[in-house]
């Protein structure tokens, strides 16, 4: 992981959050357990009530003010130390060796700005078909058109400022936009050594083919280079609900079996990539929080 400076690269992970209780402690200990772990987090909230701050500071995370998911990245990256900033969402779940993987594989295609294959955690076909079709996407485009989904881009500190950063005028697509002007600029490429699991709680809350429809509306706009600066529908940011678990309560004192039950993911996976070991106890008032949150609406209970 070195710099084409010399000398060692230094990460800053920079992760944008509005009402992220539930999810962010997950990643926060998956980048805690890297086999080479960042040099800082920075955390950058857009106004949450649900303890979100609290928890990221708890874990050592540096919190400074966001705002919408670009607003968020380039107030976190200006106060980053690192040569290399790594943009994450606060819904994935990294493997232990992500990090590690993935510069290795930066170096060695001297890439300047990358992002990598996803997959679902969830256990259901549709949702693995689904991203494969969209890995299958990335893969085909990153020579001619580069793509790359929000939730993981990483990029040269030196390349992210020659740009300007996101483009924080834009309402959607603003990675697609980011990458495209960065590859101008530097080498781009999509991770294939790696992979980055991330939530599917968007799906379950807006259904496939209404979700389909806003990204191929969006790739429209794309392909033709207009800049989406209003939307003809909602697309919520910091507004997700945690995905009801399909058993009941938990125990108190075990933070792992508060919010893995939360999350659309197998408990044989989960403990697979050590999502449930490490967690901190949270103040009562924060897992109050967590839990008002998740509860589904009163038609919902049975």
């Amino acid at each position: 992981m070195k710099p084409s400076g010399g000398g060692w690269a230094m990460i800053s992970v920079i992760i944008p959050t509005l009402n992220e209780a539930v999810y962010l402690p997950l990643l926060l200990g998956a980048l805690a357990r890297q086999t080479r772990r960042p040099d800082e987090v920075i955390v950058a909230d857009a106004g949450s009530e649900d303890g979100t701050p609290e928890i990221a500071r708890a874990w050592g995370a540096r919190v400074v003010r966001g705002g919408r998911p670009a607003v968020g990245r380039n107030a976190g990256a200006r106060v980053a130390r690192g040569t290399w900033l790594v943009f994450l969402d606060a819904d994935v779940v990294p493997r232990p060796d992500f990090l590690e993987k993935a510069f290795r594989e930066i170096e060695d295609r001297r890439l300047d700005v990358a992002t990598c294959l996803m997959e679902p955690l969830s256990p259901r076909p549709t949702d693995r078909i689904f991203h494969e079709v969209a890995n299958g996407y990335l893969l085909a485009l990153q020579w001619v058109s580069p793509r790359a989904p929000g939730f993981c881009i990483l990029v040269r500190r030196e390349l992210h400022e020659a740009i300007g950063g996101f483009d924080e005028t834009l309402l959607l697509a603003e990675d697609h936009d980011y990458v495209r002007r960065a590859s101008r600029r530097g080498r781009f490429g999509v991770l294939t050594s790696v992979r980055i699991p991330v939530s599917t709680r968007r799906v379950e809350e807006e259904g496939v083919f209404s979700l389909l429809f806003k990204y191929l509306w969006a790739e429209a706009h794309v392909w033709t280079g207009r800049p989406i600066r209003s939307l003809p529908f909602t697309y919520e940011f910091g507004r997700h609900r945690p995905l009801w678990p399909p058993e009941g309560g938990v125990a108190d004192g075990e933070r792992s079996r508060i919010l893995l039950p939360l999350l659309p993911v197998p408990r044989s996976f989960a403990q697979r990539i050590g999502i449930n070991k490490g967690l901190p106890p949270l103040p009562m008032k924060i897992l109050a929080r967590v839990r008002s949150r998740s509860k589904p609406p009163a038609a919902q209970q049975t």
